[in-house]
């Protein structure tokens, strides 16, 4: 089965793509993920750096940098490499020269690799261990399956992996190498060049590298080496918001692609391309209308569609500032109708009747107009009552101009129509009842049409009169005037922002006499207003009376900037403005780890895209079918189209055969949503989908409430996940909320896999015991966690409560699964570890001289233990230990003796004489009261009554599960030898 990356990947990949290539995702890929996606190529911690290395100086410098897994740093590094093949027209690869650059590529960061797995990696001159090593490692990473003749070819793959770097730790003379198959000029030109490209370009951190750093001077002389005539030129946008600026890449992209600009490496803040010599600078006015056309694209489609930009609230249709400016009066009055028809829906429930009701009308007019007053009613004097608010408040002609048009002059009068409450002109709700009365016949489709000619006839009206404002487009002007400070390209002269005009903007708002409100979601360079309920996504303003004394109202704005940013959300995700905050919205801002090649860039944007909400039910048992192993999980159907050949079917439709049509993530962003209430709810998805994303795709993941990115690049943070305000559980499990790739935590080296099996076995146990499905109940967690953390016997107390909960006792299956689950959580725990070997010791020492079968009740499988600490928690606390012994395995053997002869497996041996046998079995009673007493009591709970009789039952609850899982390996290991005799016979 695919792993999640291996899928995306293939999925995304146009029809053209060489075979070689698919055959290395296919074979290769899986592997790299199994060894390199959690050792660090560049980054890392310092503490985890400074355990393995000799000097201070080298980790602090290593850990100065941001994360990047080696499987990422080789994935991008060779798909870069890979995208150069197609301009080799004078020197083509074969087929075995592309199978040499991927192999060799794939190996040539060995030393990181002998790093992570904490061995000495091998000196330079020293070709016979690098070649042994390669020869290793290819077998690790199933070379064999990818290309039959590989170890035919290892001279080339080790030089090649040693040689990609061009001046650190080469070793480029070809007589120290044995015998190559492979010419040896095309070693050196174009493979080792490709290579060099392919590494020196996953290094860079930002677009702009290529101008302002030696990384670009480098990747130019691979270029010309290669006689490839092109030059690298970039883009970069300075800020990061999102949605927006995501679309202001991809309007880039689109408008570069005519320049014949190919991006080669994409960034958080732009893209580096491989463009023609002779490329001309583009025209900066030019770019920035194009910019600004492909936004207002984006938004007049789902503003006109009702989708975004208006809200209907109990006073009517309301319409945000910006769809003002993105429209003129004339298109929008022209679009009105299919807005009132999206938002006014209440059909149920229409308001005409209620608004008609408060005016002084007699009972018998109320009763003539009952007929009217429905949803049409509603609609009608909606779309009249905003378009005189926002464009004929001032006109006098207007009003006439309506009831002509309706043809109901006769049957209402002009002052009748104007009749306002609470801001509400109650007038136009008549009129359209008394239209309506005389059109009862119309449908919804030939009043929705009606509609549409009656605005029309409006805008045509008004034109004619003269009677619309120009349109003041304030956004657009934010807009060029954000581009300006932010937008970089090759050959642009950038303005850079203004600081003066900040701090000045930003000190006139906060005097008092100021109504300017300032932007909460940014900074104050641009011009901002108030929030408004139509525009962001959360709950826009809290008001409150509790003002400073002698201050004016308090009030949160929002820019211009931030105000595309909330619109673009509100048409790409399709949530209701004001409403997502209801639903505890935890925000994945995932960004590449430095760079992404074009084809990372497609599988992450297909990933943002079909990421599904993950079923926690599903996910146990997926888990638990694959013997809780953690990396099994880079196979679950993370995505909403779990077929792989439905989801490649459906992407081939997306993408088809030349490439991506639909917009890259620059920043991917993700977020999850909640039903319940409480902030761990809240939390439960998000945090364990952070550890996923990092762990399984090598990007950096932040997750926050917040609707902001809290970084505009990766390079603003050097470890691959932090998690922002996340919820008590998780400091509760002692797990820290800025993670790389390898953690020094708790005395000991720890991967994010650690983490992810951590948080997986508290789910599970919570899921198993506490939840009530499909309810997962989230809330309770926090107890569950603690129980947990608090002592690992708690684990096996909890198993057993939700047994009594289920109406059932435990099984040998869940034995052995909850066995694992104690020994994967007490890991690097001495006293855990301690405790569970203790409990497990208990069951063997007593289960040779009493056995019964599984499905016995708990007091018959514990019936040892019990006697034993009735024993010890009722003599005198100042028994000598001997005498303590004597006593217990006395009563033991009591206890014995009035139990079946079945039950007493030293008793049922014929092969011995009946008194050696009592002899065995007292020895065995007195051996296991020995434990009890000295290991038990004396050493674990240091002779404390109290504190044994407080863990009694987790004791005993341990116990039970360690007896079950004992029984269950026997009857394993008489089904195996049963097996091998038949075999054997």
């Amino acid at each position: 089965m695919a792993t999640l990356l291996q899928m995306l990947l293939i999925s995304t990949l146009s029809s053209d793509t060489d075979p070689t290539l698919r055959q290395f995702i296919d074979t290769v890929l899986p592997s790299m993920e199994q060894e390199f996606s959690s050792i660090t190529a560049l980054g890392g911690s310092y503490e985890v750096h400074l355990s393995r290395l000799k000097h201070k100086e080298t980790a602090k410098r290593w850990s100065e940098k941001a994360d990047q897994s080696l499987l990422v740093h080789v994935l991008n590094g060779l798909l870069t490499a890979w995208n150069l093949i197609p301009f080799l027209d004078d020197n083509p690869l074969n087929d075995d020269e592309k199978r040499l650059l991927c192999l060799g590529l794939t190996l040539h960061d060995y030393n990181k690799y002998c790093q992570g797995e904490e061995k000495d990696s091998p000196k330079a001159y020293e070709v016979d261990s690098i070649l042994a090593l390669c020869q290793e490692m290819g077998k690790r990473l199933n070379f064999g399956s990818f290309w039959p003749e590989w170890k035919s070819y290892l001279s080339e793959i080790g030089f090649l992996a040693q040689n990609t770097q061009r001046k650190h730790g080469s070793n480029l003379v070809l007589a120290n190498w044995p015998n190559f198959k492979l010419r040896r000029h095309r070693l050196l030109n174009p493979l080792r060049l490709l290579l060099t490209f392919g590494d020196v370009a996953v290094h860079m951190t930002n677009p702009a590298e290529v101008i302002t750093t030696t990384r670009g001077d480098r990747l130019q002389d691979c270029l010309d080496d290669l006689c490839i005539p092109r030059k690298l030129v970039y883009h970069r946008l300075r800020d990061v918001t999102g949605i927006l600026s995501n679309g202001i890449h991809n309007a880039v992209l689109a408008f570069t692609k005519q320049e014949k600009w190919q991006p080669i490496l994409y960034f958080a803040q732009g893209a580096v391309y491989l463009a023609p010599q002779g490329t001309k600078v583009p025209e900066s006015e030019k770019l920035k209308s194009v910019l600004w056309n492909a936004i207002e694209k984006i938004l007049s489609g789902a503003m006109l569609g009702g989708n975004i930009g208006f809200k209907r609230d109990g006073k009517g249709v309301k319409v945000s500032p910006q769809t003002l400016e993105l429209f003129s009066p004339e298109q929008l009055i022209r679009g009105l109708p299919e807005v009132i028809t999206a938002k006014v829906r209440n059909d149920k429930a229409p308001a005409t009747p209620k608004r008609l009701a408060s005016l002084e009308l007699s009972e018998s007019e109320l009763e003539r107009l009952a007929a009217g007053s429905d949803i049409r009613s509603d609609q009608l004097a909606e779309l009249i009552g905003l378009v005189q608010k926002e464009f004929f408040s001032k006109t006098p002609e207007f009003t006439p101009w309506v009831l002509e048009q309706l043809k109901i002059q006769d049957e209402i009068t002009t002052e009748q129509t104007q009749v306002q409450k609470g801001g509400v002109n109650y007038g136009w709700y008549r009129a359209a009842a008394e239209y309506v009365l005389k059109h009862q016949t119309l449908d919804t489709e030939q009043f929705a049409e009606m509609l549409g000619q009656f605005s029309t006839a409006l805008a045509d009206w008004a034109i004619e009169k003269q009677l619309l404002p120009e349109t003041v487009n304030s956004t657009k002007d934010a807009f060029l005037s954000y581009l300006d400070q932010y937008l970089e390209i090759s050959g642009w002269d950038s303005i850079g922002g203004s600081f003066q005009q900040e701090l000045e903007r930003y000190t006139i708002a906060k005097t008092k006499a100021s109504k300017q409100p300032i932007c909460s979601l940014s900074s104050g360079e641009f011009i901002s207003e108030d929030q408004m309920d139509s525009v962001v996504l959360f709950k826009p303003q809290q008001y409150s009376n509790k003002n400073p004394l002698g201050g004016g109202q308090i009030k949160r704005g929002i820019s211009k900037i931030w105000s595309l940013e909330m619109l673009l959300r509100q048409s790409k995700w399709a949530v209701p403005p004001g409403k997502m905050e209801d639903q505890n919205p935890i925000f994945l801002y995932m960004y590449p780890a430095y760079v992404y090649s074009p084809q990372v860039a497609q599988a992450v944007r297909v990933f943002a895209k079909d990421l599904r909400q993950i079923n926690f039910w599903e996910l146990h048992k997926f888990w638990i079918n694959h013997n809780l192993d953690i990396h099994a999980l880079h196979q679950f159907p993370w995505l909403s189209e779990p077929d792989p050949e439905e989801w490649k079917l459906k992407n081939t439709q997306i993408y088809g055969s030349t490439g991506p049509k639909q917009d890259l993530p620059f920043l991917g962003i993700s977020y999850t949503t909640t039903r319940g209430k409480t902030h761990t709810d809240a939390w439960a998805e998000p945090a364990f989908l952070s550890l996923v994303i990092a762990k399984f795709l090598g990007i950096k993941v932040v997750a926050t409430a917040s609707q902001t990115p809290l970084y505009r690049s990766d390079s603003d943070f050097r470890e691959s996940i932090k998690l922002d305000g996340l919820a008590n559980f998780w400091s509760v499990l002692n797990l820290p909320d800025a993670i790389h790739l390898e953690e020094h935590h708790q005395g000991r080296i720890q991967r994010i896999e650690d983490f992810m099996q951590r948080l997986l076995i508290a789910y599970s146990v919570h899921l198993e015991n506490q939840a009530d499905k499909p309810d997962p109940r989230w809330r309770a967690l926090p107890d569950t966690v603690r129980q947990l953390m608090s002592n690992v016997l708690n684990l096996f107390s909890l198993a057993e409560s939700g047994c009594r909960k289920r109406k059932r006792d435990p099984t040998p299956d869940d034995a052995q699964r909850y066995w694992k689950y104690a020994q994967l959580w007490s890991q690097g725990d001495a006293i855990m570890e301690e405790q569970i070997s203790l409990v497990k010791r208990l069951a063997q020492e007593y289960r040779q001289f009493y056995k019964v079968r599984s499905t016995a009740s708990s007091h018959a499988i514990l019936l040892p233990l019990t006697k034993a600490l009735d024993t010890i928690l009722s003599v005198p606390p100042d028994l000598p230990e001997e005498d303590l012994i004597l006593e217990g395995a006395g009563q033991l053997k009591d206890a014995l003796e009035r139990q079946e002869v079945y039950t007493r497996p030293l008793l049922l041996d014929k092969s011995k004489d009946i008194a050696l046998r009592k002899a065995l079995e007292l020895q065995a009673i007195q051996q296991f009261m020995t434990t009890c007493v000295e290991q038990l009591f004396k050493e674990q709970y240091q002779k404390d009554i109290a504190l044994l009789q407080e863990n009694r039952n987790r004791i005993k609850s341990g116990v039970e599960f360690a007896y079950l899982m004992l029984n269950l390996e026997d009857v394993q290991q008489e089904a195996e030898s049963e097996t091998e005799t038949e075999s054997a016979a």
